[in-house]
């Protein structure tokens, strides 16, 4: 694995994960070691993330020594990576791709720390940040202001290139762009170069769409964690109440746990309503958003990227919301 990319202090935290798993005598580095060497690095963007949502060195030393018990050997030369780690280190690079940076900075390997999801890194940091979606919303928050990297914008593209690329992150709503978003977004763009050779060569828009949905996106690279789980969500209709099911083992897992600590269902009864607040907003934003797509076109059409990539993803989705 190389670090070219990786800015002055993303390879100082590297460094120190090393050290961290060299202190505790393991013989691989892994996530919670990562997250040891983020937090060693005081002056990081990631760092000053995670100590302004109370998470400090000492808390992560506590939390991990309750999950990995130290070695019993001493250890030398090269601690290789283990493969959450690895996975960890290579979804930061898409980080830094997906928000057009340069390099790679600590703040990206915390958000690919916490979008890895199955390491103890990411496990730990879970618990002590309810929901732990709030480490992502802090450190694009963070970037407002001082970071370890300068943004560096898209290279200038053709009107077909901002149409792709618009329409590829309306598909993606609010998941990282993936590839299957893009070759979508490039078949659908009107009169584009891309578009019409891959047309001339056969290739049908609808049976590349049929195709995306059989195949399953954790066998990829362009695997996330918002997506798989969104990929087991549905709504229903049963008599006159409204089901929202999530399937995802995070979720089910949390959810059995506070079942097991409420004894029973959660209601939203007096003050316990304003928990629910958020989540009755965004589930009918979203039926909001089906409805709209699934009703008639609208008239006006400015001509706009936005406008265009509205149309493709109603092209898109209704289809599939028909099935």
């Amino acid at each position: 694995m190389t670090f070219e990319r990786f800015t002055v202090k993303a390879r100082q935290a590297v460094v120190a994960a090393q050290e961290q798993a060299r202190l505790l005598k393991h013989n691989h580095i892994g996530t919670e070691h990562i997250l040891l060497g983020l937090l060693d690095v005081p002056d990081s963007t990631a760092a000053k993330v995670l100590h302004r949502l109370g998470y400090d060195k000492e808390t992560a030393r506590v939390d991990i020594a309750a999950v990995v018990k130290p070695g019993t050997e001493e250890l030398s030369g090269h601690i290789p990576f283990a493969a959450p780690a690895k996975k960890t280190l290579d979804l930061a690079l898409r980080e830094a791709q997906h928000l057009h940076h340069n390099d790679i900075g600590t703040e990206h390997i915390l958000l690919a720390l916490v979008r890895e999801g199955e390491g103890v890194g990411a496990k730990v940091l879970a618990e002590r940040i309810n929901p732990v979606s709030k480490v992502r919303a802090a450190v694009l928050a963070s970037m407002e202001g001082s970071q370890d990297v300068a943004a560096g914008p898209w290279p200038v593209g053709t009107p077909a290139t901002e149409d792709t690329m618009s329409t590829a992150t309306a598909l993606a709503g609010g998941a990282p762009v993936g590839s299957h978003h893009l070759l979508e977004a490039m078949l659908r763009a009107e009169n584009s170069m891309a578009a019409r050779a891959l047309r001339e060569l056969g290739v049908d828009p609808d049976a590349v769409s049929a195709k995306i949905d059989e195949l399953d996106p954790e066998t990829t690279t362009d695997a996330n964690p918002e997506e798989a789980a969104a990929r087991k969500m549905e709504i229903r209709l049963v008599d006159d109440e409204v089901h929202l099911i999530l399937r995802d083992p995070t979720t089910v897992t949390i959810a059995k746990k506070v079942t097991e600590l409420s004894n029973g269902p959660i209601q939203g009864v007096g003050p316990v309503a304003g928990m629910f607040v958020p989540l009755w907003r965004s589930t009918n934003q979203l039926l909001g958003q089906i409805q709209g797509t699934l009703g008639p076109e609208p008239e006006e059409d400015d001509g706009s990227a936005a406008s265009k990539a509205a149309k493709t993803v109603r092209t898109v989705l209704a289809s599939r919301l028909r099935r």
